[in-house]
């Protein structure tokens, strides 16, 4: 029985030390939503637009603004994108239960792409793929198809965007946002 226990302290050991290993590459659903929690306040960046094909340098930029907020006590994250605008968008972060991660964007062309956490081993990524839409026909409508954010510390972080047409990625839209004091 004391070869036993001998046995058994190394071994927890180990799988503690696997555990903590796996949580620094990358984000469960659970991880993900809290650290999406933290995002709280006004975000401003660089926003580019790069068709399929052409390098980032050839992409079209401009500035944007996002606003992340806390609602429903805590259990949803609203993030929203050209406030105040014709092309005002929301997208909604929800848990579904710990193990799942819920992104729906209201889209400015009037659809709601729905996308689903998914892990990744890259440290700082909350990754999102396309898992349904409403008021869409996801092979013909324009659409948000997958996205993700990379955080980069608590006051800065990078997204990337795939848009859809016609059944097919068109063009990503990358982000690097700065929290404004």
């Amino acid at each position: 029985m004391k070869n036993l226990r001998l046995l058994t302290l190394p071994l927890a050991a180990l799988m503690l030390s696997s555990v903590a290993i796996a949580a620094d590459e990358g984000f469960t659903a659970d991880q993900a939503f809290k650290t999406m929690l933290t995002l709280d306040g006004t975000w401003t960046g660089d926003a580019v637009v790069v068709p399929v094909g052409q390098s980032r340098a050839d992409g079209t930029a401009s500035s944007t603004t996002v606003t992340y907020k806390t609602i429903g006590n805590g259990t949803s994250v609203m993030a929203t994108f050209a406030a105040g605008t014709a092309s005002e968008m929301v997208s909604m972060y929800h848990q579904d239960g710990e193990d799942t991660l819920i992104h729906t964007h209201y889209c400015a062309v009037g659809n709601q792409p729905s996308m689903t956490f998914a892990a990744t081993v890259e440290k700082g990524v909350i990754d999102f793929q396309f898992t349904k839409g409403t008021n869409m026909d996801v092979n013909a409508d324009y659409h948000v198809h997958n996205s993700w954010l990379k955080i980069i510390d608590e006051d800065h972080f990078e997204s990337r965007s795939e848009r859809w047409g016609g059944g097919k990625l068109m063009s990503y839209r990358y982000t690097t946002m700065t929290r404004v004091k």
